[in-house]
């Protein structure tokens, strides 16, 4: 006696309580026995004895019946509330279901079908999935169900056009789980969902306006398909309420990924993400590899959406390890009067507010990004001739000896004084004129106004640092520039000191070639903010380096962090193994240098000691701390 399923659906997709072994096995040798128990009774024994045995035999086979037809009733209780539990969950699913045999048959389909391709859904069964995908998708879409299979723990996404009831191509997402190897299932089980623009635009022939313009990594809507749905999406923004999300994933090192890694990665990270989002969301690939959300709801609902994906985002597995990754999204709300290309940017800027905010940030969009943008771009533009204008200038602050109590160099550090904002830090300006070959300029003017303030001292000593820019030293015209700027100077090459980042050290070998020919020259080169990049003992063992600067990320509350205290002896450590002097920057405090001097530091730099001196001042030999190097230091006033 069996049960039938569903109409429409395979028996191996409802779960099936297994018979006890052990009441299997002993079911045909009771049955057995209790039928020559009767027959033997009745047959071939005295009466008295034959009847009992027959009796006994009959009451065994009643019993054994009996036990059978409530075990029946019990296993078809079973299946039919999997089989309802089943119903349940697949009406409950927000995204219609389609069931696939291993052939590619469709075994099952839920009745979200027919709203999605206008098909009735038990017409379907029975029929091969690949006819009704559009020829040119049929590769995308066999190429996953053909290949190794799918962890059932994992999940891919594929998008293609799939032919309507009425004849024209949807562009249908397909989220898909093979679980061919649970006994349970013994399928491909696929989640979908309509990707197509809500709205055709007027006068456009369907099919073109359907055509699959998707990313061919991830499988999802790419930049060109997400601005033609967001532009549909505007147009309905009056009556209803929608946003944008947009993540940007950190870590995603592909000059060091191979390539088949790190598509694997990718479709990882769009199956998490596929997972996080709620029904109605829709998701594309964005513009330099971001993820981009359609939210249906308010700026809130985005947030939150926004926040589920960020927390979807950690370490994936690779071979050989792990990659841990980390994400930030911006929001921003849609209004029907804003054009698609604004309402991309407005959320690009809460992105990037998110993004120097730190990873798992969330931030939306207001007034004030606008302000803070319109403020950068106005930088940007006034940069280009600052220098020409004279609104550039550098200051000097000193590094101090405090075994020696006495001045040993000042780092030059350029400043803006811009007519309308005023005084613009550095670490607004400089990033910008990183951004173009501006920098490289600047850097060449630095040179050469720090070198030519130097040797107009007078002082025999006094060195001078001047940091270069990671694009100076990748142009290889660094070491023309500096000798350039000793010549016209007659500043001797040993009072000279270039700064360089860590991450530079890992650039071309010319590099290495050209910081090699400097120190040959006299030059010393020191690595700037050390302890916050590549740092390690490794790299820094046979390079061209004289100097460590330790950043002042390490002096965050060391008075009261052990673990900032222990990393302060570290690198003092790591310099004395390597015999290189250690700089500490960004010492504020008499605290924190007395703190610095009981570890050994010996030279320090910060307002303790003094601000960055004006080119008057230095001239005026306010540079000299020696009188203000007591055994008790007094902390400069502001």
């Amino acid at each position: 006696m069996t049960t039938a399923p569903v109409p429409g659906q395979p028996a191996a997709a409802f779960p099936v309580a297994s018979p006890s072994g052990r009441a299997g096995l002993l079911a045909v040798p009771v049955a057995v026995v209790a039928v020559a128990a009767v027959v033997v009774g009745l047959l071939a024994v005295p009466t008295v004895l034959g009847l009992v045995l027959a009796g006994t035999g009959l009451a065994v086979l009643v019993s054994f019946q009996a036990t059978l037809w409530t075990r029946q009733r019990r296993l078809t209780g079973a299946l039919q509330r999997s089989q309802s539990s089943f119903r349940t969950l697949v009406k409950s699913s927000v995204d219609p279901v389609v069931i696939l045999d291993d052939r590619f048959r469709v075994t099952f389909a839920s009745q979200g079908i027919a709203d999605l391709l206008g098909f009735d859904a038990a017409a379907v069964v029975g029929l091969p999935l690949l006819r009704a995908v559009h020829p040119d998708d049929r590769s995308a879409v066999s190429g996953i169900l053909d290949a190794d299979r799918i962890r059932p723990e994992e999940l891919a996404v594929r998008t293609a056009r799939i032919r309507h009831a009425d004849g024209r191509w949807r562009l249908i997402q397909a989220t898909v789980r093979d679980l061919r190897a649970d006994p349970d299932v013994g399928a491909f089980v696929l989640f979908c969902r309509d990707a197509s623009s809500r709205v055709p635009a007027a006068g456009i022939d369907p099919d073109l306006h359907e055509f699959s313009l998707t990313d061919p990594v991830t499988g999802l809507p790419n930049r060109a398909a997400l601005v033609r749905s967001l532009g549909a999406v505007q147009r309905e923004a009056h009556r209803r309420s929608f946003s944008l999300a947009l993540v940007r994933i950190s870590g995603l090192a592909s000059e060091i990924l191979a390539p088949d890694t790190e598509t694997a990665v990718l479709r990882s990270l769009t199956a998490r993400l596929t997972r996080a989002l709620r029904g109605e969301d829709w998701l594309a690939r964005g513009k330099d590899g971001d993820f981009v959300v359609l939210v249906d709801g308010s700026i809130a609902d985005a947030e939150i959406v926004a926040a589920r994906l960020v927390a979807a985002v950690g370490p994936v597995p690779i071979p050989g390890g792990s990659l841990r990754l980390s994400a930030v999204a911006g929001v921003a709300a849609l209004f029907a009067d804003v054009d698609t290309g604004e309402a991309l940017r407005r959320g690009e800027l809460a992105l990037r507010s998110a993004a120097t905010a730190g990873p798992g940030s969330v931030h939306r969009y207001d007034d004030a990004l606008r302000v803070e943008e319109d403020r950068r771009a106005a930088l940007r533009t006034d940069l280009d001739g600052a220098l020409d204008r004279g609104e550039l200038r550098l200051v000097f602050q000193p590094v101090v000896d405090i075994v020696m109590h006495r001045t040993v160099s000042v780092e030059a550090l350029l400043r803006w004084r811009h007519p309308l904002f005023g005084e613009v830090s550095p670490t607004e300006f400089v990033p910008l004129a990183e951004e173009s070959p501006l920098i490289t300029e600047l850097g060449r003017w630095v040179l050469r106004e720090a070198c030519a303030t130097i040797a107009a001292l007078g002082d025999a000593d006094l060195g001078v640092a001047v940091n270069v820019s990671a694009r100076q030293v990748r142009s290889g015209e660094l070491v023309p520039d500096v000798i350039s700027a000793l010549e016209t100077s007659g500043l001797p090459s040993s009072r000279l000191i270039v700064e360089i980042t860590e991450s530079v050290l890992l650039d071309d070998s010319h590099v290495i070639e050209d910081l090699t020919v400097l120190r040959r020259l006299g030059v010393r080169v020191a690595v700037d903010d050390f302890g916050t990049g590549w740092s390690s003992l490794a790299y820094l063992v046979g390079m061209p380096v004289d100097v460590l600067k330790m950043d002042q990320y390490f002096l965050s509350d060391v008075e009261h962090d052990p673990a900032r205290r222990a990393m302060c002896r570290a690198v003092l450590q790591l310099g004395s193994s390597l015999d290189l002097p250690v700089i500490v920057e960004g010492v504020t405090n008499e605290a924190v240098l007395t703190l610095l001097r009981d570890m050994g530091h010996r030279y320090l730099q910060g307002y303790v000691f003094a601000r960055p001196l004006e080119a008057g001042q230095l001239a005026a030999g306010e540079w000299d701390m020696r009188s203000a190097l007591p055994d008790a230091v007094t902390p400069a006033q502001s």
